[in-house]
């Protein structure tokens, strides 16, 4: 006889509990019962035998769980049977399958995570600017997107938001680059969890798509770069950097690095502040930028005419026990290029006889002045190390053009002398 909601609301508690079995199903498809306890509570159980054992699934307490509801349920497990499945063994899978699912979850990356497992992938492959994308992305994006958001989960509205504010405040130019660093940021997650070399203890981001891919870059703040200093505005600045004024604060190793910026005709500000003293050589009056400080991963050996030695000498006197250059200030590090950008900010704003310009015009000024001098821009190239893509100089090409080199910068610094009315350098070259 089938089981009524009145005849289980009427079951009455006994000593010890029982059960009282629907007789309404199919054979072979399991039956449903409610098992009365002392406690007075009542349970439907899906009773069913497999193997010759008998087995009970606990479907939920009445009345919360109804008659037709329990029916239900009853029925579905039914069907596993009549398909040879185990319902027990089922809800087990699923469980753990669902308990997988909540793991996998909870490791999910967060937006930290990605930004750190990304720089962190740029530092291994010898990208020098991965501090540098940190700390933007951090800067930029925690304010408005906390760093714990699971990455997956951060959209596209966020991130223009992140970008829509710092255009508001005319930083259009930064907000380019702040959104190729998330573009690339994502990229690298979504490849991020397929790499054998993450798959053990790392936290998987779960991306399936990059959130932003869909917002365009402000083209119109993608200029060439094409400013630089004049020979009189190269004449104003040098001669600054060699007198210390109460109108601006500038340290004296960042006067020495612009000035030697300018005399090496346009070195990277980065390779010369992280090389150290030991890449000096006095007698050869050379300066060796070795690979794992060149951009484009090639030993570079720069001549030093005489103006570069002095300025180098005076550097060596003020910073006698780093074994850097140009050594941070508080650690054994050497400096932040950012202090250079911070210095010549301040430059700027208290020198209305230079037109503005930020760290990389130097390398422009030089290179675009060089060429007024009749240097070739192969030549030009080769002291800038620039890397050159023909087969030849890629695969074959070794000569170091030393001679050549320092011919032209030789050129290039009597030209700066003689536009400092030989004023440039006052000091006496001291002895290291």
């Amino acid at each position: 006889m089938a089981l009524t909601q009145k005849e289980i609301t009427g079951l009455k508690p006994k000593a010890s509990a029982y059960y009282v079995w629907d007789e309404s199903g199919m054979r072979g498809a399991g039956t449903l019962g409610v098992k009365v306890n002392p406690s007075k509570t009542k349970t439907f159980y899906f009773r069913y035998y497999r193997d010759g054992q008998r087995k009970f699934i606990p479907l939920g307490p009445f009345p919360t769980l109804s008659l037709l509801e329990a029916r239900e349920k009853s029925k579905q497990f039914g069907l596993l049977l009549k398909q040879g499945i185990d319902p027990k063994e089922q809800l087990e899978a699923t469980s753990k399958a669902k308990e997988k699912e909540k793991r996998d979850e909870a490791r999910k990356g967060t937006l930290e995570q990605l930004f750190n497992a990304y720089t962190a992938q740029m530092k291994k492959d010898g990208k020098r600017t991965y501090q540098q994308v940190l700390e933007a992305l951090e800067r930029n994006v925690y304010p408005h997107v906390d760093k714990h958001t699971k990455a997956k989960e951060a959209t596209t509205h966020d991130f223009m938001l992140v970008l829509a504010d710092m255009i508001k405040r005319g930083a259009v130019t930064q907000s380019n680059r702040v959104r190729s660093y998330l573009m690339a940021a994502y990229n690298y997650g979504l490849f991020h969890d397929n790499d054998p070399a993450n798959f053990i203890d790392e936290a998987k981001f779960g991306l399936t798509v990059n959130p932003i891919a869909a917002i365009p870059k402000q083209k119109h703040a993608e200029r060439v770069g094409e400013h630089y200093l004049s020979f009189s505005e190269v004449k104003t600045l040098l001669d600054d950097m060699e007198n210390v004024f109460e109108r601006f604060k500038m340290g004296h190793s960042i006067r020495n690095l612009i000035s030697l910026c300018f005399f090496t005709g346009g070195q990277r500000p980065y390779e010369l502040i992280s090389s150290k003293w030991e890449s000096v050589d006095w007698e050869q009056k050379t300066l060796l930028v070795t690979p794992e400080l060149s951009k484009n991963k090639r030993s570079h050996l720069v001549p030093l005419t005489d103006s570069a030695l002095m300025i180098l000498e005076r550097q060596k006197q003020a910073e006698p026990n780093s074994p850097f250059i140009f050594p941070h200030r508080f650690n054994e590090k050497p400096m932040r290029t950012d202090s250079l950008s911070q210095s010549i900010t301040r430059y700027r704003d208290a020198s209305p006889l230079v037109r503005p310009f930020v760290a990389r015009d130097i390398r422009r000024t030089c290179k675009t002045l060089m060429g007024e001098l009749g240097i070739s821009k192969e030549l030009r190239d080769r002291l800038q190390n620039h890397a050159l893509n023909d087969v030849s100089s890629k695969h074959y090409d070794r000569y170091e053009y030393l001679p050549e080199k320092r011919r032209a910068l030789e050129a290039w610094e009597s030209k700066l002398n003689q536009a400092l009315n030989d004023n440039v350098l006052t000091f006496n070259r001291a002895s290291v």
